[in-house]
C-alpha cells in the first residue's frame, strides 16, 4: 500500500489518468485541476460540516431548524459531486470555437465544455434560491386567520417557483449557447441573461417588500443583495470562456471555481445559520391550532331553550 508520502509526491494526476481527446487542443492542465481540487475540498467540508449538524439537530423540537439544515447540506453535497468531476477531467465535452482569442500551436481550435458544471448548477440552484426565499420572508403567525396565512404560503411559494423556473431557463440557455459553434450561441445567451435578470427583479421585489417589515433579519437581507453582485457575474464569466474563447480553461475553471464556493457553498450556509435564528419552531401547530378555532363555532339553541341551568 502507498504511503501518503509517496502519495503526495506523485501529485495531481487527473490530467494523465483522464487526458483529453486528441482532438481537443483548448482544455484543461493540471493547474486547473488542482484548483478544482481545492474547491471539491471546501464543498466536501462543508457538507460534512452539515451532516453533522443535520444529525445533531433534533426533529421533534427544532423540526423546521433540522429542515432548512438540508438546504446548505445538499447544495454542498451536489457541488462535492460536481467538482469532483471537473477536477478529474470528467463530464466534458468539445466544440469548435467562434473566436480565436485562445489558440495552441496544434491550431485545432476546439475548446472543451464542461457540462458537469451546468448539471450542478441546475440542481443546486433551487436550493439557493429557497434559502434567499426565506431570508426576504418572516415565517410566524401572526394572522387573525389561517386564510390569510395559507394566502401568505401561497405567495411565498409562486414567487418561489417563479424564481426557480426563471432562474433554470438562464442555466439551460447557457449550456445550450457552450454547445453551439456558431454566433448564434449569443442567442441563447440573450435567453439566458434576459431570464436571469427577470429572477433578479423578482428577488429585488422580495427584497424591498422585506424591507417594510420588522420581522426579516437585515444580516440576511444583505448576503442576498450580495448574492445579486454574484450572479451577475455568471454570464461575464460564460462570455470570457465558452462564448468568447477569450480565457483559457484553467482561468475559466479559477473563475467559476470562485463564484460557486461563494454562492453554493459559503452564502447558503450563512443564510440558512441567518434564517434558522429564533425561528418559530411552533409555527406548524400554531397553524393548526389555528384553523381548528376558526372550525369552533357555538352550537345554536333550540326553540325555547334558554342559557340558564336547571336547578
Amino acid at each position: 500500500m502507498a504511503s501518503i508520502s509517496e502519495i503526495v509526491a506523485r501529485g495531481n494526476q487527473a490530467i494523465a489518468i483522464n487526458p483529453p481527446s486528441s482532438s481537443v487542443d483548448i482544455h484543461l492542465t493540471s493547474h486547473g485541476s488542482d484548483w478544482l481540487w481545492a474547491a471539491f475540498s471546501v464543498f466536501a467540508t462543508l457538507a460534512l460540516v452539515h451532516t453533522g449538524l443535520f444529525a445533531a439537530t433534533p426533529s421533534s423540537t427544532k423540526s423546521l431548524k433540522k429542515f432548512f439544515t438540508l438546504v446548505p447540506l445538499f447544495t454542498n453535497a451536489i457541488f462535492a459531486y460536481t467538482y469532483f468531476t471537473y477536477a478529474s477531467n470528467l463530464g466534458w465535452t468539445s466544440t469548435p470555437v467562434e473566436f480565436h482569442h485562445v489558440s495552441t500551436s496544434e491550431g485545432l481550435d476546439v475548446r472543451q465544455i464542461f457540462y458537469v458544471k451546468f448539471i450542478g448548477w441546475f440542481l443546486g440552484w433551487p436550493f439557493v434560491l429557497l434559502a434567499t426565499e426565506v431570508a426576504t420572508h418572516s415565517i410566524e403567525v401572526k394572522y387573525d386567520t389561517s386564510s390569510e396565512l395559507i394566502t401568505k404560503l401561497f405567495n411565498i411559494f409562486s414567487s418561489l417557483v417563479a424564481k426557480v423556473l426563471t432562474i433554470e431557463v438562464f442555466v439551460l440557455g447557457l449550456l445550450i449557447g457552450a454547445l453551439i459553434h456558431s454566433s448564434y450561441k449569443w442567442g441563447y445567451f440573450t435567453f439566458a441573461v434576459s431570464a436571469e435578470l427577470f429572477a433578479i427583479s423578482l428577488i429585488v421585489n422580495s427584497i424591498v417588500r422585506s424591507l417594510k417589515t420588522s420581522e426579516t433579519k437585515k444580516a440576511g437581507i444583505a448576503i442576498v443583495v450580495f448574492q445579486l453582485v454574484i450572479m451577475v457575474l455568471y454570464p461575464i464569466c460564460w462570455g470570457l470562456s465558452e462564448g468568447g474563447n477569450k480565457i483559457q480553461p484553467d482561468s475559466e475553471a479559477a473563475f467559476y471555481g470562485i463564484l460557486d464556493v461563494i454562492n453554493f457553498g459559503i452564502l447558503p450556509s450563512a443564510l440558512t445559520f441567518i434564517n434558522t435564528i429564533g425561528m418559530d419552531e411552533g409555527f406548524l401547530n400554531k397553524l393548526l391550532h389555528l384553523r381548528s378555532n376558526e372550525k369552533v363555532v357555538e352550537t345554536p339553541r333550540q326553540s325555547g331553550e334558554t342559557g340558564e341551568t336547571a336547578v
